[in-house]
C-alpha cells in the first residue's frame, strides 16, 4: 500500500529523514573507532594524529549538521519559505542564511563543506554533501552525496551517491549509487547500482546492478537487472536477468535470463520464460513452460540407439542427447548436443533442420582425446496420435578424431562404419564423411 503525501509529512522526522539517521549512525560508529585506534597508536604524533583529527572532525561536521538539521525541522515546520538569489555555507547554519537556511529555497547555492538547505532553483555545488528540505529544480553536484527530500527536476551528480525522496525527472549521475524512491522519468548512471522502487520511464546503467519497477526503456549493468514490473526495451547484464512481470523487447545475459511473460527475443546461455506471447529464446538451453518440450527414441548409421530430450521453441529448441553402438566387437557410446528448427508444412506434417556434435568414447568409459561425431539432419515428422510422431530422414556426418595410441602414436577411429571422404592432416588429425539415416518416435 502507498503511503500518502499527509502521511509522509506527519511522519517526515523519523522517516523521511531516515537515510540520514542511518548515514548519522554509521559516522558516529566510525568516529568513536577511529578515536579508539587514536588513543591505542599515539607513538607517531605527526601525520598519523593529523589524519585522525581530520576523519574525527569530518565525523562531527557530519553529525552536527544531521543533528541540527533534525531539531529545526521541528521547530521551524510552518515557516514559510524564503527565495534567495545566493548562499554561500561552511556547515549549515554557518553561512549567510544561518538559522533560516532550511526555510530558504536558493538560486545560486555553494557549501563549501556540506549544506541542509529547504530548496534550490538553480545550482548547488558542495564540497561534500547537499540536503534539500523540500523540491529541487536545477541542477546538483556534490563530492560525496546529494538528497532530495521533495520532487526533483534537473541533475544529480555526486562523487558517491543521489538520493531522491520523491518523484524525479531528470538524470542522477553518481560513482557509487543512486536512490529513487519514487517514480523516475529520466536516466541513472552508477559505478555501482541504481535503484529506482517504482518506474524509470527511461534508463538505468550501472556498473554492478540495477533494479526497477518498470522500464519504458530498459537496464544495462555489468552483472545483474532486476526489474519487478513491465519493462519494455532491453534488459542487457554481463551475468544475469531478472524480470518478475514482462519483457517486451530483448534480454540479453552472459549467463542466464529469466521472465514471466515474453514478447520478445532472449539471448544468454540459460533462459526460462513461464509465458512466451511471441518471441524466441536462443541459447545452450532455453526453458519455455508453454513453450517446445519433446523426448525422442531413435536411431542411425552411426548409433544405433539414441535417447534424446528437446527443449525451446519450435522454432529454435536445444537438444540433448545421448546414444550408444556395438560393433567389430566395441561397445561405442557419445553424448551430444545440438540445435534445430522445425518448420510447419501442412497439417500434422513438420520438417526439422538439426545440427548436432556427439563426442564419442570407443571401448571406454571416457575417451580424453578429440574424438567427434558432427551431423547435420533433415527430417520429416507425421503426428500418428495425439502425443507421438513418427519421423524420419537423411543426415551428413563429419567425424573428426585425434586418437592416440598407447605409444602415442596416431591412428584412425573406428567409429565410422563407412566413408566417402577421409584424410589424415599434418596435426594427425583425421577427418571422415559419408552420408546417413535417421529415424524415430517422438513423445
Amino acid at each position: 500500500m502507498k503511503t500518502n503525501k499527509k502521511q509522509i509529512k506527519e511522519t517526515e522526522f523519523t522517516l523521511g529523514f531516515f537515510p540520514r539517521s542511518l548515514f548519522l549512525f554509521a559516522q558516529f560508529a566510525m568516529m568513536v573507532k577511529r578515536a579508539e585506534e587514536y588513543h591505542k597508536k599515539i607513538t607517531k604524533p605527526s601525520c598519523r594524529q593529523t589524519g585522525n583529527m581530520k576523519s574525527l572532525g569530518m565525523s562531527l561536521a557530519l553529525i552536527y549538521l544531521t543533528t541540527f538539521g533534525f531539531n529545526a525541522k521541528g521547530q521551524e515546520e510552518n515557516q514559510e519559505t524564503k527565495i534567495r538569489p545566493f548562499q554561500i555555507t561552511l556547515v549549515t547554519p554557518l553561512g549567510t542564511n544561518g538559522l533560516e537556511a532550511w526555510n530558504t529555497t536558493n538560486n545560486v547555492s555553494i557549501n563549501l563543506y556540506a549544506g541542509y538547505n529547504g530548496g534550490l532553483d538553480g545550482m548547488e555545488i558542495s564540497g561534500f554533501g547537499s540536503i534539500l528540505k523540500n523540491d529541487m529544480v536545477g541542477t546538483q553536484i556534490a563530492g560525496f552525496g546529494n538528497l532530495i527530500m521533495g520532487q526533483g527536476n534537473g541533475v544529480q551528480i555526486a562523487g558517491f551517491l543521489n538520493y531522491a525522496n520523491n518523484t524525479y525527472k531528470g538524470l542522477q549521475a553518481a560513482g557509487f549509487a543512486n536512490v529513487a524512491l519514487d517514480s523516475l522519468n529520466g536516466l541513472q548512471f552508477a559505478g555501482f547500482t541504481n535503484i529506482s522502487v517504482e518506474k524509470i520511464n527511461k534508463m538505468q546503467i550501472s556498473g554492478f546492478a540495477n533494479y526497477s519497477k518498470g522500464s519504458d526503456i530498459g537496464q544495462i549493468t555489468g552483472f545483474t537487472n532486476v526489474n519487478v514490473g513491465k519493462l519494455k526495451g532491453i534488459q542487457l547484464a554481463g551475468f544475469s536477468n531478472v524480470s518478475t512481470e514482462s519483457v517486451k523487447g530483448a534480454q540479453i545475459a552472459g549467463f542466464s535470463n529469466y521472465t514471466k511473460k515474453l514478447n520478445g527475443v532472449q539471448i544468454a546461455p540459460f533462459n526460462y520464460v513461464d509465458s512466451l506471447e511471441n518471441g524466441i529464446p536462443i541459447g545452450v538451453f532455453s526453458i519455455v513452460k508453454n513453450g517446445y518440450r519433446t523426448f525422442e527414441i531413435s536411431a542411425n548409421e552411426t548409433l544405433y540407439g539414441v535417447f534424446s530430450f528437446k527443449t525451446g521453441v519450435k522454432s529454435f529448441y536445444n537438444i540433448i542427447s545421448v546414444g550408444s553402438s556395438i560393433h567389430d566387437n566395441k561397445i561405442y557410446w557419445g553424448w551430444g548436443y545440438g540445435i534445430g528448427t522445425m518448420i510447419p508444412v501442412k497439417e500434422e506434417w513438420n520438417v526439422a533442420i538439426e545440427l548436432l556434435s556427439y563426442h564419442i568414447n570407443e571401448d571406454e568409459w571416457f575417451t580424453e582425446a578429440l574424438n567427434l561425431n558432427n551431423k547435420l539432419q533433415i527430417t520429416a515428422s507425421k503426428k500418428v496420435f495425439e502425443n507421438i510422431e513418427v519421423f524420419g530422414g537423411a543426415s551428413w556426418n563429419v567425424n573428426v578424431s585425434e586418437l592416440e595410441d598407447n605409444d602415442g602414436n596416431a591412428f584412425k577411429s573406428s567409429i565410422s562404419p563407412y566413408h566417402t571422404f577421409n584424410k589424415t592432416y599434418h596435426d594427425e588429425t583425421n577427418v571422415k564423411m559419408y552420408p546417413g539415416f535417421t529415424a524415430g518416435i517422438r513423445f
